[in-house]
């Protein structure tokens, strides 16, 4: 299994200085950046791609529009990058429909991504709701599961957003992982979570970065989000429990292991820069790599 981190120019610098070693940066589907990095970095690429709108195919959540394949097959064969990763992100407006439906829309999706590369190349992601309760139904761990059986896909396990979606729902998040299709997990994406308070909003005023740019990423989630929760943070003491236990279910077999564990912490532009600085990485990225080493 190898370890992952989101590329960012702070992770870059100290990779360069050896100070951290990650087998892999995640990137963007940002074609202009790889094609600078790729000679320099081992790198791999994460698409912005949507299923859950039930015509066929995925949408590219940049655009607006549906996914360039030529695109995409570019850049999977410039990076070497394994899978194609969908993200199970049913249209708002379908919240009132019946899950049925939305099941059936996100399957209808996922099978025209695996017409075209076959079912072990595609990875679907759980999500979580940003919306008012109660969770909407098309990011239910039931549904995640039932998309997988029935494409025979390979399931991207995001740690934080089934956290998320436990909040939402009241439930232990080992309960809510356990409903999970584990077995069939062949990337897993880890971050820290912490309340995005004052001091969050200082140190990114601190940084350069205006009220109204952290209103624009943070606002309309911490709208819903339980206690003001946001992922894509550094570690916290409870964020550390949780990656032990983690590396454990990992150990035990309890999870099929992945070809990849990514930390997505910090990242290209101004707020995520800000979010994860190379203190924190310093510590807590060797210590990460360590936790999961060995599996």
């Amino acid at each position: 299994m190898k370890f992952a981190i989101n590329y960012s120019h702070a992770a870059a610098r100290l990779y360069d200085q050896g100070i951290i070693i990650p087998d892999l940066f995640k990137l963007p589907a940002w074609p202009q950046v790889i094609h600078e990095l790729k000679d320099r970095y081992p790198l791999y690429v994460h698409f912005p791609l949507d299923v859950g709108t039930g015509i066929g195919d995925a949408m590219d959540s940049e655009t607006g529009e549906r996914a360039d394949w030529a695109k995409i097959e570019q850049l999977l064969s410039l990076t070497q990058t394994p899978y194609i990763n969908l993200h199970l992100t049913p249209p708002p407006s379908s919240a009132s429909h019946d899950p049925q439906r939305i099941l059936e829309a996100m399957i209808r999706d996922v099978e025209g991504v695996v017409a075209r590369f076959g079912s072990e190349k595609v990875i679907v992601e759980n999500g979580y709701d940003i919306g008012p309760a109660p969770l909407h139904p098309g990011y239910g761990a039931e549904l995640v599961t039932q998309v997988v059986e029935a494409t025979g896909c390979g399931f991207l396990f995001d740690l934080s957003h089934a956290r998320m979606s436990a909040l939402r729902l009241g439930q232990d998040y080992r309960a809510y992982i356990a409903q999970l299709p584990l077995h069939a997990i062949r990337e897993i994406h880890i971050t820290g979570m912490q309340v995005v308070d004052d001091y969050w909003v200082a140190r990114a005023e601190a940084a350069g970065i205006s009220r109204e740019q952290i209103e624009a990423v943070f606002g309309p989630e911490l709208a819903w989000l339980p206690q003001g929760m946001f992922d894509h943070l550094p570690m916290s003491a409870e964020d550390w429990e949780i990656m032990a236990w983690a590396a454990q279910q990992l150990q035990n077999g309890a999870w099929h292991t992945p070809w990849v564990i990514a930390l997505e912490c910090g990242g290209l532009g101004a707020i995520w820069a800000a979010s994860f600085n190379e203190e924190e990485m310093r510590e807590q990225v060797p210590r990460l790599q360590a936790l999961f080493a060995g599996i």
